[in-house]
C-alpha cells in the first residue's frame, strides 16, 4: 500500500485516479477544498472501493497559508509519502487575486504545485523512491514568463495567463528533477489529453457542453495519471514531460535556466506570504 497525495481529487481526472488508486488498496490523501462536494467525493470512492483509506484534507490552494496548514496535518500524520500528485488547475476567465495579491491562476496552477513539492520533499525521501507528477498541458508551449507583468495585471486573456502558468510549472518541475535526483525523487510532467473536466466551469453551460462533445472522458486522464504514479515501467523516469503516455523529452535553453532561478526565488517569496 502506497500513501498518495492527488490535489483536485473531488472531480474529474483527479477524482478517477483516487478512485482507481483506491482500487488498487492504496491509501490516498485527497487534498481539496472543504465542500460538501469534496465530502460526498470521498465518501463514493469509499463506497465504491471499499477502502476505507481514503482521507480527505481541506486546503484552498489559491492561498499560501491554507497550504501550509494543510502541509503541517499531513507531516503531523504521514512522515512518509509515496507519490504527490499535482492535479488541480484553473481556467480564470475574468481576473481576480488571492489574498496575498497573487493572481488566482498563477496561485493554483504554478504556486501551489511549489510550494506542495518545496515542503514535502523529506516526505518523499522517506519512501525511498518518491515520485512526483505535475499535471500541466500542451498548452505551455505558448507560454511566457514576462516578470514586468508576471500577474498579468494589464491585458489579461485566460488562454494566456493559462498556458504561462503551465510553461511555469514545466520550467520549475524539469529543475526539481535535477535538484532531487540524489534524494531518490522522480518528477514528471503530464498531459493528459483534452478531457471533460470543470477546469472551463466559468465558461457558460452550453458553451461547457458543446466543448465536452470533443474531449475526452476524465476516466482516460485517471489512467495517464496512474501510469506515471505507479507503473514499474516509469519508476526511474525523471525530468521528462509525458504527452499522454509518450514520453518527451523537456529542453530547455540557457536563457530558460536563467528565467528559472529568477521565479524559484520569487516563488520563495511568494510562499513565505
Amino acid at each position: 500500500m502506497k500513501t498518495i497525495i492527488v490535489t483536485g481529487a473531488n472531480s474529474g481526472i483527479g477524482k478517477e485516479a483516487t478512485l482507481k488508486l483506491a482500487q488498487a488498496g492504496n491509501q490516498v490523501i485527497m487534498l481539496s477544498r472543504d465542500s460538501e462536494k469534496s465530502r460526498a467525493a470521498r465518501d463514493e470512492i469509499v463506497a465504491a472501493t471499499g477502502n476505507q483509506n481514503i482521507v480527505l484534507i481541506t486546503a484552498d490552494l489559491a492561498e499560501p497559508s491554507s497550504i501550509r496548514q494543510a502541509v503541517a496535518e499531513i507531516q503531523g500524520k504521514y512522515p512518509k509519502i509515496d507519490v504527490l500528485v499535482n492535479n488541480a488547475g484553473l481556467y480564470k476567465v475574468k481576473r481576480e487575486e488571492n489574498s496575498t495579491g497573487v493572481e488566482m491562476s498563477f496561485a493554483v496552477n504554478y504556486l501551489a504545485t511549489f510550494m506542495l513539492c518545496q515542503l514535502l520533499l523529506d516526505n518523499l525521501a522517506a519512501s525511498g523512491n518518491g515520485r512526483i507528477v505535475n499535471v500541466v498541458s500542451m498548452m505551455y508551449k505558448g507560454g511566457k514568463i514576462n516578470f514586468d507583468d508576471l500577474m498579468l495585471e494589464n491585458d489579461y486573456k485566460v488562454g494566456t495567463v493559462y498556458s504561462n502558468t503551465k510553461y511555469a510549472a514545466v520550467l520549475y518541475s524539469a529543475e526539481l528533477a535535477q535538484k532531487v535526483k540524489e534524494k531518490e525523487i522522480t518528477v514528471n510532467t503530464l498531459h493528459p489529453g483534452v478531457l471533460r473536466t470543470d477546469v472551463f466551469r466559468e465558461y457558460p453551460n452550453l458553451l461547457s457542453k458543446v466543448l465536452n462533445l470533443f474531449f475526452e472522458k476524465p476516466e482516460k486522464g485517471g489512467e495517464r495519471i496512474i501510469y506515471l504514479a505507479t507503473d514499474d515501467a516509469v519508476a526511474n523516469t525523471t525530468g521528462k514531460y509525458f504527452y499522454k503516455m509518450e514520453e518527451r523529452e523537456i529542453e530547455i535553453s540557457a536563457e530558460e535556466k536563467e528565467i528559472t532561478e529568477r521565479l524559484w526565488k520569487l516563488s520563495e517569496e511568494m510562499m513565505a506570504a
